[in-house]
């Protein structure tokens, strides 16, 4: 018999992470979505926009898979649902739902194409910078301390999902667990 999240330190301590990856997350999410941008814009003044043409309106595209991406994501992590308990006291339990049955990492796949959208749109060199940078950010952090913390954490459950769904190109096959 499993007790509650609440007398089992071991499994607090790795609620406290994933509440924590949550939060820092979302604040993530809005530095780099639009206080990034922001800044990156006022260092490219001496730079010219770059001409791609109709090419920049892809951006478009990417903010409407993107941009609702990243919200679902938000609601699928924060938001309890009948198969899944709340991130935050969820008493060890892994549960996979939504997208994160087909890609790894769904909300930061999201706030990647809505940021690379941004940076199409506005075809300034700092933005396409920018962008680089806080994709190459997302990717090494991704690899060397989430996905550690979540096996340290979850354990032989965690790596099964692992091995079968890809951390950023999503596949079309449905994780069932």
């Amino acid at each position: 018999m499993s007790l509650p999240c609440k007398y089992h330190p071991e499994i607090k301590g790795f609620s406290m992470f994933v509440f924590r990856t949550i939060i820092w997350g979302m604040v993530f999410m809005v530095l780099s979505l639009f206080v990034g941008p922001w800044l990156a814009t006022r260092f490219d003044a001496s730079f010219p926009m770059l001409d791609i043409g109709m090419f920049r309106y892809a951006g478009v595209a990417l903010i409407a898979v993107g941009a609702p991406l990243t919200l679902y994501c938000g609601a699928v992590l924060l938001l309890p649902g009948a198969s899944r308990p709340a991130p935050y006291d969820a008493g060890g339990v892994f549960t996979v739902a939504g997208p994160y049955r087909y890609v790894r990492n769904p909300f930061m796949l999201g706030v990647l194409l809505t940021m690379w959208g941004e940076a199409l749109i506005m075809s300034r060199i700092a933005m396409l910078a920018y962008a680089l940078i806080i994709t190459w950010a997302i990717h090494f952090w991704v690899l060397f301390y989430e996905e550690p913390a979540l096996k340290d954490g979850l354990g032989h459950e965690y790596e099964r999902y692992r091995k079968a769904v890809p951390r950023w190109f999503p596949q079309f096959k449905r994780y069932k667990g």
